[in-house]
């Protein structure tokens, strides 16, 4: 009974497993060869270098896995097709559709696991992977003492030698300007020495014979004094010889699981929560207040307070399907009143009216009944009370911002993963139209929808960040899009059918019978 499943699964798993070290192999050597810019002169053992390619390797497996899926279906498919043998299955009275279903459960499987991946693994490794990065750059370079070249890379000190050795650790002619203290000058020269680097002392030991001491003290020009040596040691510090590993206490966007960028949420949701129903409280009071409104708190009063358009529902599905609990604080409904929503609507569509609205809101001022004069105070809470709508909304957007970054890391922790199961549905019906099983042929194929369907999750990460896009969306897309061609291709190979032009003009011709056909009458 699942004989031929597993024939068909069997079929991926060596073109998924040389594709992934191929392409893995690929971006280690990019990354290694970028890496080595802050590495090379470092003095770094190849421990801590192995180990730094190791956290690294966690975003690698990331990005090479849905492309591995995609490289070892059309190569399966592909075989399948040059030899015929999706023919004879078909013959047989198996449908296309029937070879796809167990891949897909296969690459449904995988996506579970990359996005456990992704939330326990890959966070961690980002972290690992940052901080030692940090501590590598902030190591001090290996020291490079050069015939005839001042080493001036040690605070206060400066050395200058004629020759060295180049196979031992003999050095000759040397002269070393110390200026560590400031109230006196001193130059040691001699004829010969050796040095050597002290990496537990964090430490350059100069080990000096047959030469001189001179040191003039700046404060007292006559103070001078020279003293000869046989036998002289120099110890210099040296900061940061060694690498030293630390910790950080500050996570990124891309170190934090699914749970504490939800908590983060839940926190910025929390204070929008309370500025919204301050604004709402102000707006409902009086309506009035809604023609002081620029375009941008316009747009959130309508993302907010009026459900936003269907994209920004979604979105917040999304959140709240990660929520545990509501996190609203503030027991104001977030609604407009009838009256603040029906002139937002007439404000919104006329900007004439919003001006005069906004004009004799401004200068009218209540006259107080007991003295016949202007109401100043009534002024000022008038004032205060646009204060509070305009801050109210400008803060909702910033804490909106702030949500839609951490819904975009959200949402990536997804739909990555889930381009496996895309992957599958383009791979194999292009693996049987192009009937080659060869790495060529699949790896150039998916080279392209690999391009095109990062290029769109950079893409629309950047807009989202910039609030350009709505992050479910942006995140998603490349997912929508692709799994739609996927669909339409794998329709066209299981139906053995093509929507060509010949097609389109006959949909168009019956489209436009039924426009000219005469309706019924009353």
């Amino acid at each position: 009974m699942f004989l031929l499943p597993r024939y068909i699964v069997r079929e991926h798993i060596g073109p998924f497993l040389f594709a992934f070290s191929i392409i893995a192999s690929m971006l280690v050597l990019n990354f290694v060869l970028q890496a080595m810019r802050y590495i090379i002169g470092k003095g770094i053992g190849l421990q801590i270098i192995l180990e730094y390619i190791a956290y690294n390797l966690a975003w690698i497996i990331v990005l090479v896995v849905p492309m591995s899926i995609l490289v070892a279906t059309i190569m399966a498919f592909g075989r399948l097709a040059s030899d015929n043998e999706i023919t004879a299955i078909k013959a047989g009275g198996v449908h296309f559709y029937a070879l796809i279903v167990p891949v897909l459960l296969v690459a449904s499987l995988v996506t579970y696991g990359l996005i456990r991946f992704n939330d326990d693994v890959l966070p961690a490794a980002n972290h690992k992977a940052r901080v030692l990065k940090k501590n590598i750059q902030s190591k001090r370079p290996t020291l490079s003492i050069e015939p005839g070249v001042f080493l001036d890379g040690i605070e206060n000190f400066s050395l200058l030698i004629e020759n060295k050795d180049e196979l031992g650790s003999g050095i000759y002619g040397i002269t070393i300007f110390d200026k560590s203290d400031r109230s006196s000058l001193r130059t040691i020269t001699a004829e010969r020495g050796t040095l050597e680097m002290d990496e537990v002392q964090e430490a350059m030991i100069l080990t000096l014979e047959n030469g001189e001491i001179h040191e003039l003290n700046v404060r007292r020009i006559n103070a001078y004094e020279r003293v000869r040596f046989r036998r002289h040691r120099v110890i210099v510090p040296v900061e940061n010889m060694t690498l030293k590993k630390s910790d950080e206490t500050y996570y990124n966007e891309r170190e934090k699981t699914i749970d504490q960028l939800m908590e983060e949420v839940r926190r910025h949701r929390s204070e929008q929560t309370l500025q919204l129903g301050r604004a709402v409280r102000a707006i409902n009071e009086e309506p009035a207040l809604m023609a002081a409104l620029d375009a941008k708190q316009q747009r959130a009063v309508s993302r907010f307070l009026l459900g936003g358009s269907l994209l920004d529902r979604i979105s917040d599905y999304f959140v709240t399907l990660h929520m545990s609990a509501d996190p609203r604080t503030d027991t104001v409904p977030l609604t407009l009143s009838e009256r603040a929503a029906s002139l937002y609507a007439r404000v919104r569509g006329d900007s004439m009216l919003a001006d005069s609205i906004k004009r004799a809101f401004s200068v009218a001022a209540p006259i107080s009944k007991e003295i016949g004069r202007p109401d100043t105070t009534a002024a000022r809470n008038r004032a205060a009370s646009t204060q509070q709508v305009t801050s109210g909304l400008t803060t909702a957007l910033t804490y909106q911002r702030m949500i839609d970054q951490l819904m975009v890391e959200v949402n990536k922790k997804y739909s990555i993963p889930f381009a496996c199961v895309v992957f599958v549905l383009i791979g194999a019906p292009i693996g049987v139209k192009a009937r080659r099983g060869n790495l060529g042929i699949a790896g150039g194929i998916s080279l392209f929808f690999f391009i095109a369907y990062y290029f769109c999750l950079v893409l629309g990460e950047d807009y989202a960040d910039r609030q350009l896009l709505n992050p479910f969306f942006a995140m998603w897309f490349p997912n929508i899009a692709l799994g739609i061609v996927g669909i339409v291709l794998t329709w066209q190979t299981g139906s053995e059918t093509t929507i060509g032009l010949g097609r389109l003009d006959r949909i168009s011709d019956v489209v436009r019978r039924r426009l000219r056909s005469p309706g019924k009458t009353a």
